[in-house]
This record gives C-alpha cells, sequence and structure tokens, in this order.
C-alpha cells in the first residue's frame, strides 16, 4: 500500500490543528506565533488547520480516484 505525500502532509496540518487546540494557552511558541490572542483565536486557528488537513486527506483517498 502507498501512502501518498499528500495524505502525508495532510495528516501533519491535522496534527498541528489538533495540537494548537489544546495547548495554544501553555506553549509559549504558539503564544508568540498566534500574538498572544485569545482562545477563540487560537481555537479558530487550530478549526482551520484541522479542516485543511482532513480536506488533503479525504482528497487522497483511493474512494475518489
Amino acid at each position: 500500500m502507498e501512502t501518498s505525500i499528500m495524505t502525508i502532509i495532510g495528516i501533519i496540518i491535522f496534527s498541528i490543528g489538533a495540537l494548537i487546540i489544546p495547548l495554544g494557552r501553555t506553549l509559549n511558541i504558539l503564544r508568540f506565533f498566534f500574538g498572544d490572542r485569545s482562545m477563540f483565536t487560537q481555537m479558530f486557528w487550530g478549526i482551520i488547520f484541522i479542516c485543511i488537513g482532513l480536506f488533503l486527506i479525504i482528497l487522497d483517498s483511493p474512494q475518489l480516484r
């Protein structure tokens, strides 16, 4: 079974989004990246990353070919 590069990128982006939501308030690197904004903004960007990652994974699924 071959794993495409688009699937790998989708998994990485999904993982980043999944980490932004719970760790956004505790990790200083993420706070500096997002400009020390509110939790709602961090949740918004986490959901955006999750959606993009899922879109890439679904787009590269073998059922769509």
